[in-house]
């Protein structure tokens, strides 16, 4: 894809009036649209953004540091805009009146697989945030009751690789802490 057509993709997912609860993507060519979440997922990103600002917090290194869903993350050197369900960026980012933010400046995203479409984040997204430049990405899939920590990204690839069950305590690799998931539901 071209930056042609990659603006006007932009331009139809702008003008589209889509339904709040909808999310729409580019990656590959592609508008993708994606349906409302179901409450536990909702409950699941919750959570997350809970304990991933409670363990960013009095700690210097990440101070004027954002914890943050719903807003558009864009790659403008490989024509990407994804929306991921949780990120951490620098806060400032979100002074503008653009509707998106600068993808290199993401220190982590993480994705709730839906139950109606898990090849988005388990294939799309795995291939798209390592060429993001993005460090961490956090696979949380409530139907298996798993999240996989992706970090390393080297060559459009992610070269480090941990998973754990839902239950256990999950380190964010250069954070410095874990994130408990004792409470989380499944499908």
């Amino acid at each position: 894809m071209d930056r042609e057509e990659f603006d006007r993709l932009t331009a139809i997912a702008e003008s589209m009036h889509a339904p709040s609860n909808y999310k729409v993507e580019i990656s590959d060519g592609t508008l993708v649209m994606m349906t409302g979440p179901s409450g536990i997922h909702e409950f699941i990103v919750r959570r997350l953004r809970m304990r991933i600002e409670q363990g960013i917090a009095g700690r210097p290194e990440w101070a004027g540091m954002a914890v943050h869903g719903g807003i558009d993350v864009l790659d403008d050197t490989n024509l990407i805009r994804r929306n991921p369900d949780v990120c951490v960026f620098p806060e400032d980012d979100l002074i503008t009146i653009e509707n998106h933010i600068p993808a290199a400046d993401l220190r982590l995203v993480v994705e709730v697989v839906s139950r109606s479409n898990p090849e988005n984040d388990w294939e799309a997204k795995l291939r798209d945030y390592p060429r993001m430049r993005i460090p961490v990405y956090l696979i949380v899939d409530p139907r298996q009751g798993t999240i996989v920590v992706n970090s390393e990204p080297k060559s459009g690839r992610y070269t480090a690789r941990a998973a754990y069950a839902f239950g256990e305590d999950v380190p964010l690799p250069g954070f410095g802490f874990a994130v408990t998931t004792a409470d989380f539901p499944t499908y």
